[in-house]
């Protein structure tokens, strides 16, 4: 089981430089050959990346009407007391709150694996991260 980061999405919504490898992933996670979990923080978070970047409100529904077809993704809702839990990890591992809430969420779940490009989650000792490139 991984979490997926908000820039695994980034990279297919924008075309960004990676986004046929996380094309290839994601497609994975939809047809339930790799399962993942994803936080709503980081839904949201790619809804207002892809608002700033002058996409349309139809390729925001767009985006969220495709998650509803993943069959290997769930989404964790974080709470209030993970979002506490999260400013404590801010401190703990000098994490920044939108990764501090992913490792959160991670920990909710027992998670213990990421797929991301953001290099901030090799500071924490107990995460692995890959790329998806790497599970590909």
């Amino acid at each position: 089981m991984y979490l997926i980061d908000t820039n695994i999405f980034l990279e297919v919504e924008l075309g960004e430089e990676h986004a046929a490898a996380c094309e290839r992933l994601l497609k994975k996670v939809k047809d339930a050959g790799l399962s993942a979990y994803v936080t709503d923080f980081t839904v949201d978070s790619v809804a207002l990346v892809m608002e700033n970047y002058g996409r349309s409100w139809r390729d925001l529904r767009r985006f969220f009407a495709g998650l509803l077809l993943y069959k290997g993704l769930r989404i964790h809702y974080l709470s209030l007391p993970d979002r506490v839990a999260a400013a404590t990890i801010m401190k703990q591992h000098g994490l920044d709150f939108d990764d501090a809430l992913a490792y959160q969420g991670m920990k909710s779940h027992g998670i213990k694996e990421i797929i991301s490009y953001d290099e901030h989650f090799d500071k924490v000792s107990v995460i692995k991260r890959f790329t998806p490139q790497e599970l590909l």
